[in-house]
């Protein structure tokens, strides 16, 4: 027997109930693919049951918010600042720092899914506009990988072991004056961003980042050396090995000194340092960060009525940036 049409209404608008958008929806807040189909397919039993065939969307998540008590009160929580984030009028600045390799770009990427931000940003993308702004011969730190800056780059006295680190401060220094000029109009305009790169150092960017409300900086790393060399090899498999493994083990000593710089400054800085091992859990704790830090200001500000169940929701505004190589 085919199953009668179930119809969701909020705010004038009207959509079919669907099992993988509500699914969609509590997985991107945090809950288990498993369960958020099973809660899913429950609501959709009830209300079918119950002859409801329309039903305003807040009924329906008071529904799926019941269930979740009692399957997982953690999610619960993360399900309600998770709305908030989704509805608030308020700009939400997303700062992923990590080295080479640790996952910064899938991580954003996933980030910005789950919140609905539109602009992913990659510091390298800034660095290559950078690059074709100045020359060479006046800035050679700028047209190398960071993990490839030698001493005769830096133009200053500094021992041969000194020279990674030193060039990759000062390319970072460089590049995040790109960033601050992203972030600064962002926060102007109300525009959601995330902003993810190796360049996020959280002892080089403005401290004024660092207390402000609607801005979240977060590092990346992995404390494993062999799960770190090894992510190389899995990328290149996944870009068809447009980025070959061996540019990046070769260098891996480098990439490595950069890494434990960057969570040394985070330490130094009081900023989150997060193990990426797995996407999905390392999701939730960012998008747990990003909701403890600025749901404040969030659940203070203006709330949108935009519809979390009717498919696809008006993007959170900005210009999506396409990603360069990474380093």
């Amino acid at each position: 027997m085919e199953e009668r049409e179930i119809t969701i209404v909020k705010g004038g608008r009207q959509t079919p109930f669907s099992r993988g958008i509500l699914a969609q929806t509590l997985a991107q807040a945090g809950a288990g693919p498993e369960m958020a189909h099973q809660i899913a397919s429950e609501v959709r039993a009830e209300l079918a049951a119950e002859q409801r065939f329309t039903v305003e969307e807040e009924e329906v998540l008071a529904r799926v918010r019941d269930k979740l008590v009692k399957k997982d009160a953690i999610a619960v929580g993360r399900l309600d600042k998770w709305r908030i984030l989704r509805e608030s009028s308020e700009p939400v600045v997303v700062l992923i720092g990590g080295a080479t390799g640790v996952g910064t770009s899938t991580l954003a990427a996933d980030i910005a899914r789950r919140l609905n931000i539109q602009s992913v940003v990659g510091t390298d993308s800034i660095r290559e506009v950078l690059r074709h702004a100045i020359s060479p011969d006046l800035l050679p730190i700028l047209h190398k990988s960071s993990y490839e800056i030698k001493r005769q780059d830096v133009r200053v006295p500094v021992g041969e072991e000194e020279a990674v680190l030193f060039g990759f401060r000062e390319q970072a220094a460089r590049v995040c004056v790109g960033v601050e000029a992203i972030v600064d109009r962002g926060l102007k305009e109300g525009t959601n961003l995330v902003i993810e790169g190796v360049h996020l150092v959280p002892e080089i960017i403005p401290e004024r980042y660092r207390d402000h409300p609607n801005v979240c900086t977060i590092v990346v790393h992995l404390s494993d050396e062999n799960v770190h060399r090894s992510r190389f090899y899995i990328r290149a498999m996944g870009t068809a090995m447009r980025r070959p493994a061996e540019e990046y083990i070769a260098h891996f000593q480098q990439i490595r000194q950069i890494h434990d710089y960057i969570v040394e400054s985070a330490d130094r800085a009081g900023v989150n340092a997060v193990e990426n091992l797995s996407i999905e859990n390392t999701s939730d704790e960012v998008v747990e960060i990003v909701a403890n830090r600025v749901s404040g200001i969030a659940e203070r500000a203006e709330r949108r009525t935009s519809p979390l169940l009717m498919g696809v929701d008006t993007p959170r505004h900005g210009i999506p940036i396409s990603q360069t190589k990474s380093g």
